[in-house]
Formats: structure tokens, C-alpha cells, sequence
């Protein structure tokens, strides 16, 4: 049997909450999940897996269409995010229009949400839900022997035009029994951060589960439990990394620090091992000290990753973030001492925020002068307490993420909150937090002496002009 796992081109990706200079120049990065979800298929069963990266290919339509023809699959899998459901539609009807007996079945945070609907979309034929890398094996072994799904967790299904949705299996529990991803199945050359002097990057994870209780998580299939691939398994896939030749690590897990001792285990052994990579992580700034900081550092770390998110105690406490401002300038303050790039995310437009608020987060955000800033504007994706907040105190009239999960249309653009200001008010102050944060001259000097590569350079300049002109 012969699988292809597709990541869809991005032609028709919805509106983003952040300026369009920044959505479009950021970079690359590896499709990790689908990875992950290939690597299983290889290692648990002997059957023939490719994956297309459409976004990383720039492949047009017509060129998926011929990749599609050419391998000749039995399954075709694809990864659906809310953002590109309308595309991950698009790359199913291109599928059926090849051969109606190609199985189509989308996994991904999307279907999560909303199984039901994304099943009722007429070129789908499967569902994979919760975390796939289990459940996509056992889904297979019943799709080349032809029996049926219904005793198969995690699996949603169509019979005689119904649809049914099977319980998700039990969280993952011990992740080093997982395969780790094979990069080989990618063009590694491909993938790059803006944010990096390194190419080419990839992206790691080393932990499932988040804790926190923030108001706009759109995190929750993954679960609230922390839990942790062990020191050991996390360094030796560093160590495959550097021998493919990737340069850097970008590692999404959604706190990496949760654990102080185990990431100063990982770092002890990095060093140890002597494996000569850069990498990158996204903290919580409670989770740190200066200690595992300069461990960090001394370990090849070189950015961090803090969700700041407000510079006002009230917004702190509305978003459930409830950070010390105090202790975050510390936490930056000591980053950069040991040697550690800081990027800073920032949310404006929030739930009862007004407009001084917002200036307030500004000057917050220039007085703590992390070496980058993302600045994006709160939006109530769907599945988050954000949108059910908004749904319940009538700013929203509809449901209206369900409605667009069951007609994916074109120019959809997904509401704000716009209890004090409007979209255009919200949208002028995001281009003008970007502007005073990177166009400061002592921003542009200092960035541009310390850029390493001419590629850096120029992406960098020529997101300052977009930026500049926006």
C-alpha cells in the first residue's frame, strides 16, 4: 500500500492576525506533525510512505495535481489547520478528481475541533483525531484488509452517508516510544526563520501538554498533563539532526522549561557529547532562573521565546497570564547577560483592553527591548474560552468558526474582538507597534551589525521596506 502525506499549498490561507509584512516573511518551517506521523507508518509496518511539502515546494495546484498522478497513492493524508482548511479542501477534490477510490482521510488541529463538520465536507472520507501516531497505523492495517473502523479509537468515518465518530484514543504516555521524525523525507534546504543567522532549520519537540490556563490557548487537543520525552531521546534526535546538516533547532513545545532539572540534563549532555548546534525555545518566564539560562547558553541555546502578551497588570489577569511585569524585565534582563537572544510575543486587542492599555503594552514592550517582538492581535480562534467568551456575552452573533468549518469558503476573515476599538482602529496600532518597536535607528544599527549572512541580511531589509511602506 503507498500513502502520501501532503502539507497544502497556502493560496488560499485565511487572514492572519498580524500584519501581512510579517505574516509572509518569517520563514519556513518542517511540517513536524506529519513527520512524526510518517515515521510511525515506516516503523510499524512495511508499506510506502512519501510526504509533499507544498508550502516549502511553493507547488501550485497543477503541480500538486501531477505529484499526485505520478506517485499513484492508495491513501492520501492531509494536514488541516483552521487556516488552511479551505486548501486541505481543495487538495481533496484535486485527490477524488484523480481517482474517486483514493482513500482521503485529514488529520490535524482542525478536525479536532470540529470532526462532524470537517467529515460532512464531501471529498473527505476519514478523520484522524487526538495525537495520530498510534491510531494512523491501526487506521491503515483496517483500510488494506477492508475491515471496518468502528472498534478503532480516534478514527471518525463515513457509512451509507453517515457519519460516525469514534471515542480518541488515550493520550500518548511514554514519548520516547515514539519514532523520531525522518527529515530524509523532506528537502531540508528548504526550510529557514527569519529570526535565524543559521540555514537550514528544523523543528523539534521534545514535550506534550500544557499546564497553563491561558484565555486564548488553541492547544487544547494536546492536553493540560506535562509530558516529557527523557534527556536521552531528546539529544541523540539533536545529534541526528546535526549529522543530516541542519544548523539549527527550533523546538515547539509550548513551554520547554517546565522541568528546570531535565533541561539542564539535556544541556549537560549536549555538552558532553560535544554536538555543535544552535537552537531555540519558547519559555515561560515563572520557569526560569539565571542558572538554567547560562546552562542554556553554555549548551548552544541562543533565543528564547517569552509570551509576554500585555504590559498591564489588568490584561495580565484577564488573559489569565497573571506575570509580574517586574520579574519579566528581570528574566530578560539576566537572558541577555548569559548570552541569549529574546523574542517577546505581545497581544493587542483584548478582551475589556482600551486603548491606553494598548499604549501602555508599547511603551511596556520598548522599555523591555527583547531583540525581536511579535505583535499579533487577539483573535478568538475556535476551540479557545476566548471565542466561548465572546459567543456568551452576545460580541459574536453566530457561531460563526462552525459555520466556516461547514462551507470553507474564500475571503473569509475571522473577527476580532471589538469591544473597544474597531478592526481598523486595531489593525493601524499593530502597524504602528511594529513600526516603533524595528524602525528605531539604534534597533536597525544594532540588528544589522550583528547579522552574520548576506540571505539574513537581505530578508531582514527586506521586511524593514514592507514594514517601512505598510
Amino acid at each position: 500500500m503507498k500513502i502520501l502525506l501532503v502539507f497544502p499549498p497556502d493560496a488560499h490561507m485565511i487572514k492572519t492576525n498580524v500584519p501581512e509584512f510579517v505574516d509572509k516573511g518569517i520563514g519556513i518551517y518542517p511540517p513536524l506533525g506529519l513527520m512524526y506521523i510518517a515515521s510511525s507508518i515506516m516503523h510499524w509496518s512495511d508499506w510506502e510512505v512519501e510526504l509533499l511539502d507544498c508550502k516549502a515546494e511553493n507547488m501550485t495546484y497543477p503541480n500538486l495535481k501531477y505529484e499526485i498522478e505520478k506517485r499513484n497513492p492508495d491513501v492520501v493524508g492531509i494536514e488541516t489547520l483552521t487556516f488552511t482548511l479551505i486548501d486541505a479542501v481543495m487538495t481533496a477534490k484535486i485527490v477524488k478528481e484523480i481517482d474517486p477510490n483514493i482513500h482521503v482521510v485529514l488529520g490535524g488541529p482542525h478536525v479536532n475541533i470540529y470532526p462532524k463538520e470537517t467529515l460532512k465536507i464531501p471529498y473527505v472520507d476519514y478523520i484522524i483525531l487526538g495525537e495520530g501516531e498510534y491510531v494512523i497505523c491501526e487506521f491503515l492495517k483496517a483500510v488494506g484488509s477492508r475491515n471496518d473502523f468502528e472498534e478503532i479509537k480516534g478514527v471518525g468515518y463515513k457509512r451509507n452517508g453517515k457519519v460516525f465518530i469514534n471515542p480518541k484514543q488515550e493520550f500518548i504516555e511514554n514519548l520516547d516510544d515514539l519514532p523520531h521524525p525522518d527529515r530524509k523525507l523532506l528537502n531540508i534546504e528548504r526550510y529557514f526563520s527569519l529570526v535565524s543567522e543559521h540555514s537550514p532549520i528544523t523543528t523539534m519537540i521534545t514535550s506534550r501538554g500544557c499546564p497553563y490556563k491561558c484565555l486564548y490557548c488553541d492547544r487544547p487537543h494536546l492536553g493540560k498533563r506535562f509530558r516529557a520525552r527523557s534527556p536521552k531521546s531528546v539529544v541523540r534526535e539533536m545529534k541526528e539532526c546535526k549529522e543530516m546538516g541542519i544548523k539549527e533547532i527550533l523546538f515547539y513545545d509550548d513551554t520547554f522549561t517546565i522541568n528546570r532539572k531535565r533541561v539542564q540534563e539535556i544541556c549537560d549532555l549536549i555538552i558532553k557529547q560535544g554536538i555543535n548546534i544552535s537552537w531555540d525555545v519558547r519559555a515561560h518566564v515563572d520557569t526560569v532562573d539565571e542558572f538554567t539560562l547560562s546552562k542554556m547558553a553554555d549548551a548552544g541555546c541562543e533565543r528564547i521565546h517569552f509570551g509576554v502578551e500585555s504590559g498591564t497588570p489588568e490584561i495580565q489577569k484577564v488573559l489569565r497570564k497573571n506575570l509580574d511585569l517586574n520579574r519579566v524585565k528581570n528574566i530578560f534582563s539576566e537572558a541577555r547577560k548569559v548570552g541569549l537572544k529574546t523574542l517577546a510575543y505581545f497581544m493587542i486587542g483584548n478582551p475589556t483592553e482600551t486603548k491606553e492599555q494598548i499604549e501602555k503594552t508599547i511603551d511596556y514592550m520598548l522599555e523591555l527591548n527583547a531583540d525581536y517582538a511579535h505583535i499579533s492581535i487577539a483573535t478568538p480562534f475556535p476551540g479557545t474560552e476566548m471565542y466561548y467568551l465572546g459567543l456568551e456575552q452576545g460580541l459574536y452573533k453566530e457561531d460563526y468558526w462552525e459555520e466556516f468549518a461547514q462551507n470553507p469558503r474564500e475571503n473569509f476573515s475571522p473577527e476580532l474582538w471589538t469591544e473597544n476599538l474597531s478592526e481598523k482602529e486595531l489593525y493601524k496600532a499593530i502597524k504602528r507597534a511594529y513600526k516603533k518597536f524595528y524602525l528605531r535607528p539604534s534597533y536597525i544599527v544594532k540588528n544589522f551589525l550583528h547579522t552574520k549572512s548576506i540571505k539574513s541580511l537581505k530578508e531582514k531589509a527586506s521586511s524593514g521596506i514592507k514594514m517601512l511602506f505598510s
